[in-house]
């Protein structure tokens, strides 16, 4: 038996694996793709819609495929040139994830246990205490993903790698956290998602923090609360009000980015505009009174009357009385209206 004999001998008995990357050579270009001569009793057959990418290579061409199915079909196996591109680039990343570089996997199937990808060659699991920073009950949702890892274990006989998304996750936290406390301050505007709801306001998270938006920092309304403005998963802006940086806290507003209601009642009113209004309350050193539209101004005790002198406002009037006022200042800025019902006594006489 002459040597190159025995050598077609032992390729017709080569037998392949699913997923192993062999060189081959280019055989023949077909309606069905190209054919590759992979050393075996069967050609290799790189399909149509990959076969593109590789129709100016010549016949003859050495390349590596990576072997999809060991079932013949009409003489050939399927095989895929790109997929052994991507693992011959990924096989050359391998010294530097040993070293602790991260690298990205797409979930491939999952188990209780946890997570199966592939990367290159390697199989790579993650257990399912090292897929988040928190215990997931269904790992099954991170099925074709894509996922940053970093090796915490290599087994090069096996082929496999044991690998954690955890790790990269808190990493990036801690930066990120790290940048927030270094450049938060008072009155600044951020952007956060509301991650939880409770009866004294929001948790609002901010870069990775947490900060509290009170209740009482919602809404003009004071009938208004976090329940009835925010949507869990929401995300809003936000002005930064108070930062403890020793006790790591950090109140934010939200209705100090909304327009006043004073503003939007108080528009077209000037000094001097006489107005209907209700005395609503009754004050040591003035009274109280609302517009028809609702904005509330205060009367001073100086401004209730010239007429006499008077020790007690409500010598001169009583809650739920409707009254002629001149408004006599605006102060939008400071959300003020002044009133005087003097002023219409002295253009009366």
């Amino acid at each position: 038996m002459n040597s190159e004999f025995k050598e077609l001998l032992e390729q017709s008995f080569q037998t392949y694996r699913i997923g192993q990357v062999v060189n081959g050579s280019i055989v023949s270009k077909t309606a069905s793709g190209i054919i590759v001569n992979i050393g075996g009793k069967n050609d290799g057959l790189i399909p149509h819609d990959e076969a593109e990418d590789f129709k100016n290579l010549a016949k003859g061409t050495k390349l590596d495929v990576m072997i999809m199915s060991k079932q013949a079909v009409e003489g050939t196996i399927a095989v895929s040139a790109k997929r052994a591109t991507d693992v011959v680039e990924k096989n050359v990343q391998i010294p530097n994830i040993k070293k602790g570089a991260r690298f990205e996997a797409v979930v491939d199937n999952s188990s209780n246990a946890g997570l199966n990808c592939f990367f290159g060659s390697y199989k790579v699991f993650v257990p399912a205490s090292e897929v988040e920073e928190y215990f997931v009950r269904d790992l099954n949702r991170y099925k074709g993903q894509k996922i940053t890892l970093v090796a915490t274990d290599f087994d090069e006989e096996r082929k496999s790698i044991v690998a954690s998304r955890k790790a990269p996750l808190s990493a990036d936290r801690a930066e990120s956290e790290e940048m927030f406390w270094h450049s938060i301050f008072v009155n600044k505007l951020v952007t956060g998602t509301v991650a939880g709801i409770t009866n004294f306001g929001a948790f609002v998270r901010v870069n990775g923090v947490d900060c509290l938006v009170h209740n009482s920092e919602i809404s003009y309304n004071r009938h208004e609360t976090a329940k009835d403005v925010f949507k869990t998963g929401g995300e809003y802006q936000f002005r930064v009000i108070s930062v403890d940086r020793d006790a790591r806290k950090v109140q934010l507003s939200y209705k100090q980015l909304q327009a006043h209601p004073f503003e939007q009642l108080a528009a077209g009113l000037t000094a001097g505009d006489v107005v209907a209004c209700e005395i609503v309350k009754i004050l040591p050193f003035g009274a109280l009174a609302k517009l028809e539209n609702g904005l509330e101004g205060m009367i001073h005790i100086s401004e209730l009357t010239g007429r006499t002198y008077i020790k007690q406002v409500h010598e001169v009037c009583k809650v739920g009385e409707k009254k002629q006022a001149q408004i006599v200042g605006i102060d939008v800025e400071r959300h003020r209206l002044a009133l005087s019902l003097k002023a219409l006594e002295t253009e009366g006489e």
